[in-house]
């Protein structure tokens, strides 16, 4: 199967064309120029074909020019903000097709609907056409890409940069990282891609890996994790629950921890009681102990969790930020797990630094812990063997309360069957029982 070839184009030629009138730093030229090489990054490393019209932002070409160079490609964008004189208008619109030339309404609506969710603007994104005089395409762009057969071309206003709010989201490196990946997104669903590129491991997503698997394949690395202030079993639950509140995958950030202490082993930068089990804030150079530290073993969990959704995507967090270098990643630059390692990275940032094969280790750390097997409890009895020698209505009696939920330890009960009751446990058991009645 061909590859789907995207033809993407940044509006309007230089650094400083259109100046926002509101926020001044921001020029729609230099902000569309800077989407559009993250926007082709984020669609090839989804499968698709990527060319831009231009080759820097200073090389001057015609509109019409600029939607023809699209020839042989499935689809044109030409990535733009817009501008009008009233400042609360704030909402993103793709132009289309005129007549809907090939259902170009689809794509176009799925497109702005994303656009104005990414971008927290205070009206819905909408669909738009324009003609000229001439009842062809208003736009040049338009024109152009339509003349030379593209089937699906649009050209994208991303809110109004005549709006404050708008103006100044569009400046974030970080909120335009998260806005190409999201059209991204799009695109891949709407021509059946997987969202995710073949031969990476998606940071968020649902865990696929047991409590029971993690603590066993930690386990059988180390005997003995030096987990101060709760049990290896429990961790790998907390990990789990913490990553189910944020959208992360608890059992990749598991692997992580693994590797980040050596199967809690530790021994370097970070102490077994600071509760921190990936590294963070454990810079090259530091000494023992000069790292993040977190109050209990859930809190550490979250951190990790929150630090991997702060590369994984822009999203807020469900839970208060306890990530002390939260505000220091650059959001959604690194959602799959191979990215985490800033050598492997195409935008050149990670967790690790410079991280070569950082990914990669945690990925087949991920393998191993989904291929442990766990052992098949066998049923418990209902009746220990301690009670062989007594009469068949006290043991069904001990079997009664056992199956109604009543007892839940028979075993502690019938080495006590020769022996009196206190009153204590007496009233315990009555309790129990009343309170399920």
């Amino acid at each position: 199967m061909n590859k789907i070839r995207i033809c993407l184009d940044a509006g309007h030629v230089g650094s400083r064309y259109n100046q926002s009138p509101v926020v001044k730093t921001y020029y729609e030229s230099a902000a569309m120029w800077s989407l559009h090489l993250k926007l082709k990054t984020a669609l090839e490393a989804l499968g698709f074909e990527v060319v831009t019209t231009r080759a820097s932002i200073d090389t001057k070409m015609d509109v019409y020019d600029r939607g023809a160079a699209s020839k042989g490609c499935d689809v044109f964008l030409s990535l733009h903000s817009n501008a009008c004189g009233t400042e609360s208008v704030d909402y993103p619109v793709v132009y289309r097709a005129y007549d809907g030339l090939n259902g170009s309404d689809v794509l176009a609506g799925k497109l702005a609907a994303r656009i104005g969710a990414e971008m927290g603007t205070a009206q819905a994104g909408r669909t738009a056409i324009r003609k000229n005089s001439a009842g062809n395409e208003y736009y040049g762009v338009l024109r152009g890409a339509r003349a030379v057969g593209t089937p699906q071309y649009l050209l994208v206003e991303h809110s109004f940069h005549t709006n404050a709010r708008a103006a100044q989201w569009l400046l974030s490196d970080i909120h335009l990282a998260g806005l190409a990946l999201a059209e991204a997104e799009v695109l891949a669903e709407h021509y059946g891609l997987s969202a995710v590129p073949e031969g990476k491991t998606a940071i968020l997503g649902t865990v696929q890996a047991t409590a029971q698997q993690m603590a066993l394949f930690c386990r059988s690395r180390n005997a003995a994790p030096r987990l101060p202030a709760c049990s290896v079993e429990e961790l790998a639950q907390m990990f789990l629950e913490e990553g189910a509140a944020e959208g992360v995958r608890g059992d990749v950030a598991w692997a992580q921890s693994l590797k980040e202490t050596g199967f809690f082993r530790y021994g370097g930068i970070v102490l077994p009681e600071q509760n921190n089990y990936a590294g963070i804030g454990a810079l090259n150079g530091n000494a023992q102990g000069q790292a993040a530290s977190f109050p209990d073993p859930r809190t550490g969990a979250r951190a990790q969790i929150q630090h991997l959704k702060a590369y994984a995507c822009t999203e807020r967090l469900a839970n208060a930020c306890v990530d002390p270098r939260f505000p220091l990643v650059t959001r959604g630059c690194a959602p799959y797990v191979e990215w985490l390692g800033a050598a492997d990275n195409p935008q050149g940032k990670g967790w690790a630094f410079p991280g070569q094969g950082y990914g990669e280790s945690i990925v087949k750390l991920l393998e191993q812990i989904l291929a442990q097997e766990t052992p098949q409890s066998p049923a418990p009895s209902l009746e220990p063997e301690a009670l062989a020698g007594f009469p068949a209505w006290q043991r069904d009696g001990l079997a009664a309360l056992q199956a109604a939920g009543v007892i839940d330890s028979p075993d502690y009960w019938a080495a006590k069957f020769s022996e009196g009751v206190t009153v204590g446990e007496l009233f315990g058991i009555l309790g129990k029982m009343a309170g399920r009645a």
